[in-house]
């Protein structure tokens, strides 16, 4: 059975000068995760909903709201534009309805032409079917389809429900998707609503009986089903962010952690320049989100303590202390030398004082 989050529709976009820092790091965070464990790691967690939740949140979008999926896929996308391990195709709106060209486009560049027929019917597929099998008129704005050299591939797409009242996150992963491409291929399946409907899922494997007459069976379906997908985590409408609510015992511990953590303790930083208290909290948070998925797929709410959020919310972003950010991850996972492996090591111990307790 997928999860299902509930998300607020909440206006706004991110200001140009947001997004592009959403990319240096959004880029340095996903290169990471590749050169550590590999492309097919990171394509497996952008389908996680958690960890894409906690990624936007370290990010700097506004901690729960829809926009977060296309921002942060758009930043993404832009940040691996020339990968040679990993495509992310198509977008928002017209961005989405150049998938194929993407597709085809980005199997070129991983030197797998032969393939991009096939991820070409993929992505037609999946979107055709969160279009037309999930009960609530959903018309698909947003679809991205990403994919390595191995063959594994992602779906994350969003749709609004025709009235406008609650927009739904798709997420698929090759590795749950059978013969049956109807058949309960999510990895996450989130939702956005201001008035707490619920979503008949006909992808569900009780409702097999459904999608062999869906037409007929759509109204029989709405009175007598319910909801298909387990809901694992509701946000609330309210902006701001109430950590004894929205965040686990475990994860504030971790975030006080983080926020005591002593520079002095991490010799290998010491010499990059900006890494005071604020920019080493920060490095653990994101360290964390490498190295310690665990974390992030358990509490996405902690990671707006990042660098703070478009809104302000939980404070309002400093430019100075994201560039500071941006460059002193650089400068630690650079692996051009045996001095920046040093540093990697740091930043793994980081990661791991905040996730587990350890002592540095």
């Amino acid at each position: 059975m997928r999860s299902a989050t509930v998300l607020p529709l909440h206006s706004g976009r991110a200001p140009r000068w947001l997004f592009t820092r959403m990319v240096m790091l959004g880029g340095k965070i996903s290169q990471a995760i590749i050169d550590e464990y590999g492309a097919d790691e990171l394509l497996s967690r952008l389908a996680d909903s958690n960890w894409f939740q906690a990624l936007a949140c370290a990010l700097g979008y506004d901690w729960h709201s829809s926009g977060v999926t296309t921002v942060t896929m758009g930043a993404i996308k832009m940040a691996l534009k020339e990968s040679k391990d990993l495509v992310v195709a198509g977008g928002k709106g017209n961005a989405g309805t150049n998938t194929p060209a993407d597709i085809e486009a980005g199997a070129e560049r991983l030197s797998m032409l032969g393939t991009a027929p096939k991820f070409i019917e993929y992505s037609r597929l999946s979107a055709k079917v969160d279009a037309a099998m999930i009960y609530d008129n959903i018309s698909i704005y947003q679809h991205s389809f990403i994919f390595s050299r191995s063959g594994k591939w992602a779906v994350i797409q969003q749709g609004m429900e025709q009235n406008g009242t609650m927009a739904v996150r798709f997420q698929w992963l090759s590795d749950f998707v059978g013969e049956d491409f109807a058949l309960e291929p999510h990895s996450g399946l989130e939702a956005s609503t201001k008035e707490g409907r619920k979503t008949i899922d006909l992808t569900y494997d009780s409702n097999t009986w459904a999608r062999h007459g869906l037409v007929d069976a759509l109204e029989e379906v709405h009175q007598t089903t319910g909801i298909a997908a387990r809901m694992v985590r509701r946000y609330p409408e309210r902006h701001e962010i109430v950590p004894a609510l929205d965040i686990t015992k475990k994860g504030a511990e971790a975030l006080k952690r983080a926020y005591e953590l002593d520079p002095k303790d991490y010799k290998e930083l010491l010499l990059v320049k900006g890494v005071g208290r604020k920019t080493i909290k920060s490095l653990a948070l994101v360290a964390s989100l490498i190295y310690n998925k665990e974390l992030a797929e358990r509490d996405p709410v902690l990671y707006a303590y990042n660098v703070g959020g478009k809104d302000g919310i939980p404070y309002r972003i400093s430019k100075k202390h994201y560039d500071e950010l941006i460059e002193s991850l650089s400068l630690t996972i650079d692996r051009a030398n045996i001095e920046s492996k040093e540093k990697a090591g740091a930043l793994k111990r980081l990661g791991n004082s905040i996730a587990h307790g350890a002592n540095s």
